[in-house]
């Protein structure tokens, strides 16, 4: 697999292809990166190339922010159990076990996804790929608690690792 900048040399449509799933429905922060990337051979490091992804979403307006989180799927939720989910989901999910819930774990992550929704009116985000089900309860019981404002924040924070999980993920490492 070529790297950003090389990749977007050759083709600015392999390019938002490649890396249009690294934020969750929503390629264009991707989009937006890609006069930088073409400019900038600094873009073939792929920590850097995260860090302006990053740079683009977190600078984003508000609205394409929120839009972004409410593009999550809930945890071990409908979607995952009706096989909705994005490649990239469906991977993270499974790599986390939340393929495997028993009906009791599938009842309680129901349960905590209805009551963050309907306390922050967006999905509970986590990037869950290298984390286990236990971790991942103790975390949404630990953030539930939270204010609307800091979970935006950890929500945003967190969709950053999805996108630096993924990127690693697109090149095997």
């Amino acid at each position: 697999m070529k790297l950003p900048q090389e990749l977007a040399k050759q083709s600015s449509d392999k390019f938002l292809d490649t890396f249009k799933n690294l934020y969750e429905h929503s390629p264009w922060f991707v989009e937006q990166s890609l006069d930088r990337v073409l400019t900038d051979e600094q873009y073939n490091n792929l920590e850097k190339f995260h860090e302006l992804l990053c740079e683009i979403m977190l600078s984003a307006p508000s609205d394409m922010q929120d839009n972004l989180i409410t593009a999550h799927p809930m945890l071990a939720g409908k979607k995952a159990q009706n096989n909705e989910l994005t490649d990239f989901s469906t991977t993270e999910q499974k790599s986390a076990g939340l393929n495997d819930c028993t009906d009791d774990e599938i009842k309680l992550f129901e349960q905590l996804n209805d009551e963050y929704y309907s306390k922050f009116n967006f999905p509970f985000i986590m990037a869950v790929k290298e984390k286990n089900k236990s971790e991942i309860l103790s975390s949404f019981k630990m953030r539930k608690n939270n204010s609307r404002e800091d979970e935006r924040d950890n929500a945003l924070e967190e969709i950053n690792k999805i996108a630096w999980l993924r990127i690693k993920e697109i090149y095997g490492r």
